[in-house]
């Protein structure tokens, strides 16, 4: 009896306690639940979608879809460095000479930029250019394997899948010494190859291609299958393959500057390449699909470019930072147009350009703008559908294109020659002397004296950017290619 009644006493006290807990206000409404914000908001950035399977480190290229490749022109050699070059002393500095020398000055040099010497094994002292710390400037032979070695190296670093390696038809073919340099450097290049899993294509330039060397350039062809036995994939595993077949290409087909063969002659070029086991790469004028301003006009160029397996136009020179975006839309019909005719297309992407030293009467530069200027190509040729790319040029400091290593401007040699003489431009021709020539023909003949009225400088890379900023924002191209980094014109900021 007790017991129920503490029980009773006990529920009383625990009604009067909830009673006076809601104060008698029995309309109350507790406040609605936030929801909690997500810790990670949905991203708004987008990513390209490739169609194609990426490529694995270390296994073989099979394809150019889905590769940022370079080319290579490997065409630097220097006293000392054993090059047969070497023997004649107007072409001892190969590809750096102008003018049978190079020296400080317009036309006596070749070329618009320094290469940042701090990672080179073997270097070379020309003796008369100057750094801006008063040091003598030194320069690299791709004759020495550390050389080519290196650049492969760079690539792999930096994300560079490959590159095509440059083979000139003029410099090789009944051109012993041409032959010599170039031959030893592509082993150099196979070498670097293998050791740093790039892939590697050679690529015929046809300047210097006649009718009656097809022969000799088919006969070099097969040589470099039988050498490096480029269908066996355990010989030369990184040889850059298409179709199932080892690629090679012909760049300079379809140009209207007066070429010394025909569509016909490049047809059978290419018909004897394919009879050796080739697949087929074009490179053609920037305006092949409406063969016009720099493509001939004749039908025939498209019946070329179909037989092929990929084609590349070359843009270097045809625009600027301003020019650019009138290229959107014939890039977009370019891809459009490949796809329709099943034809690989891989646009072309350049840096800047400048050749003042070898072209004086150019009188401009394609700026850089801190690399801006290559992201906008790359972004749009991506955004517009292109599968692969290729980026002129890996070592181009001639024509100032080059992706590698050089001087910031601040670095730079000087370029004052130590006695003045004079350059003539003269129906498209250029001469040096020590007097003025007086009552040129032409209407744009000109003669100046070097360096009062013609001074011409080297150019570096900006001040305020790493000597490696081109190599690396090509490395970040290839991730927003794969799909990897948002696609976005913004040039991406290196941590």
């Amino acid at each position: 009896m007790k017991s129920r009644i503490l029980h009773y006493l006990f529920l009383f006290l625990f009604l009067l306690l909830i009673i006076s807990c809601k104060g008698g206000k029995d309309d109350y409404i507790p406040p609605p639940v936030k929801p909690e914000e997500p810790k990670n908001p949905p991203s708004t950035e987008v990513f390209n979608k490739p169609d194609f399977i990426p490529h694995k480190d270390g296994e073989p290229f099979n394809s150019y879809r889905g590769l940022v490749m370079t080319g290579y022109q490997g065409w630097f050699c220097t006293p000392g460095s054993g090059c047969s070059h070497n023997n004649h002393k107007n072409t001892e500095w190969y590809h750096y000479r102008e003018s049978e020398m190079f020296a400080p000055g317009p036309r006596q040099n070749s070329i618009d930029m320094w290469p940042d010497m701090r990672e080179y094994e073997v270097k070379y002292t020309p003796g008369n250019f100057i750094l801006a710390n008063g040091q003598k400037a030194q320069v690299y032979s791709n004759y020495d394997k550390s050389t080519v070695l290196l650049h492969f190296k760079w690539m792999k670093e930096y994300g560079i899948d490959g590159a095509f390696v440059q083979r000139f038809v003029g410099e090789v073919i009944d051109n012993p010494n041409g032959k010599d340099h170039f031959d030893t450097v592509l082993g150099h290049a196979m070498e670097a190859s293998n050791t740093h899993q790039r892939a590697i294509c050679v690529m015929y330039d046809l300047g210097g291609f006649i009718p009656e060397r097809l022969t000799k350039t088919l006969a070099d062809a097969q040589d470099i299958m039988d050498k490096y036995q480029l269908k066996d994939r355990t010989k030369q595993k990184f040889y850059l393959h298409q179709d199932g077949k080892p690629l090679i290409t012909l760049w300079g087909v379809g140009f209207n500057d007066g070429r010394p063969f025909s569509l016909t002659d490049v047809e059978n070029l290419i018909k004897g390449l394919k009879d050796k086991g080739f697949s087929i790469m074009l490179g053609v004028p920037t305006y092949w699909r409406e063969r016009r301003n720099d493509a001939v006009s004749d039908p025939k160029l498209h019946e070329l470019i179909k037989s092929a397996d990929i084609i590349m136009p070359w843009f270097v020179g045809r625009y600027g930072m301003d020019s650019f975006p009138n290229f959107h839309s014939l890039i977009e019909n370019d891809i459009q147009w490949c796809k329709t005719n099943n034809v690989e297309y891989a646009p072309l992407c350049f840096p800047g350009s400048s050749d003042l030293n070898m072209h004086p009467h150019h009188m401009t530069r394609n700026d850089r703008y801190k690399g801006q200027f290559l992201w906008n190509q790359i972004y749009h040729s991506v955004k517009s559908g292109a599968q692969m790319l290729y980026m002129a040029m890996f070592d181009e400091i001639d024509e100032g294109t080059a992706l590698y290593k050089t001087l910031n401007q601040k670095d730079v040699p000087g370029n004052v020659p130590e006695t003045p003489y004079y350059v003539t431009y003269r129906s498209g021709s250029y001469s040096i002397g020590s007097t003025r020539i007086t009552n040129l023909p032409g209407v744009n003949d000109w003669c100046k004296l070097v360096p009062d009225e013609l001074n011409v400088t080297f150019l570096g890379i900006e001040d305020d950017l790493p000597t490696d900023h081109y190599l690396w924002l090509t490395g970040q191209g290839k991730k927003m290619l794969r799909g990897e980094i948002p696609l976005k014109q913004t040039l991406p900021v290196r941590k």
